[in-house]
């Protein structure tokens, strides 16, 4: 389990079970656990207003270099 977090305030902004190695570059919307994060519409931020990513129809698109990754992907 890992921990994305906003890279400019630091708060939580999702809790995602990630299998594998490599960046992360979307989470899929099944394996987030908890999600602290704001929508408005298709866009995705943080409480502080930091835009994070866009929603498509699986899974959220996030923009590198406006989060943070805290803990450990599952090995596959």
């Amino acid at each position: 389990m890992i921990t994305v977090c906003c890279a400019a305030c630091g708060k939580k902004l999702f809790r995602y079970q990630k299998i594998g190695k490599g960046r992360l570059l979307h989470c899929w919307h099944t394996r987030i656990s908890s999600n602290h994060s704001v929508r408005r519409g298709d866009d995705v931020y943080c409480t502080c207003g930091q835009h994070i990513g866009v929603v498509e129809t699986k899974w959220i698109n996030l923009h590198g270099g406006s989060f943070t990754v805290k803990g450990s992907a599952l090995k596959k």
